[in-house]
């Protein structure tokens, strides 16, 4: 993996690359499904899951042979969420976003190449979209992730928009599609998706700054339900003056 840089640690990267394919499966993964999704050797896997296991970060699931991650990740997890100030402030602005619109309403950090959903306020429609806290998805199919990469320093930006381009490309993804996207985010500032990450999936984010901190406000809609330009009307609206108040506390 950095076969130049004498300080690094393959093993330690090899088991985490199993930790975040896990989290971002939908489901328990066998040793096989793990190995296609890290290009790690099946033996490899074996033995880091066997290891990962002993350890208390995975469990074979209902006494099958694939593997999930156990509660015990979550203690990683919480210290970097109790550190973040951003999230406190954004809980009851969120809250007032989805009891406004009826729509979910979620703050969204950068996690590589994918986004992570750090809070989530539930909408009250019956269409809203449910999203779980913790939940990951990809930058290049997520308008939080298309939102955060428009919202970085050039230098910075270029190089994350050449790292997701060739994930696009890997995944055998749509890199017309995001290309218009994210183009269209960086002359607008606010990112809106529809049908990409899923059928009948839409989003819109804009991004938030306060001190050394970075996220997103999202809301993430059901296309069949509600308009694009319902999108770029109302909810693009309540969502800015949301943004706005919380970079501004």
């Amino acid at each position: 993996m950095a076969q130049d840089d004498r300080q690094f640690v393959d093993a330690l990267a090899r088991g985490l690359a199993i930790l975040e394919a896990l989290s971002r499966a939908q489901r328990p993964q066998s040793n096989g499904e793990i190995a296609k999704a890290t290009d790690l050797a099946p033996s490899t896997v074996s033995r880091l899951t066997h290891t990962l296991t002993v350890l208390g970060y995975t469990r074979q699931s209902g006494g099958s042979r694939a593997y999930e991650l156990t509660p015990k990740n979550l203690s990683l997890g919480y210290p970097i969420l109790a550190g973040m100030s951003l999230i406190d402030r954004a809980r009851p602005l969120l809250k007032q976003l989805a009891e406004t619109t009826g729509e979910t309403a979620a703050l969204a950090i950068r996690d590589g190449l994918h986004i992570t959903f750090v809070e989530v306020v539930t909408g009250s429609s019956i269409v809203s979209v449910r999203l779980a806290m913790g939940g990951r998805l990809p930058i290049s199919a997520s308008a939080a992730g298309i939102s955060l990469l428009a919202a970085m320093p050039e230098r910075d930006q270029r190089t994350l928009a050449a790292r997701v381009r060739s994930y696009i490309d890997k995944q055998g993804g749509d890199l017309d599609s995001f290309n218009r996207c994210y183009a269209r985010t960086c002359e607008d500032g606010i990112a809106i998706i529809r049908d990409v990450w899923r059928p009948g999936i839409g989003g819109l984010s804009f991004p938030v700054r306060s001190g050394s901190e970075m996220a997103t406000l999202t809301i993430p809609v059901a296309t069949g339900s509600v308009s694009e330009r319902t999108m770029r009307g109302p909810l693009a609206d309540a969502l800015k003056d949301m943004a706005a108040r919380l970079s501004a506390g």
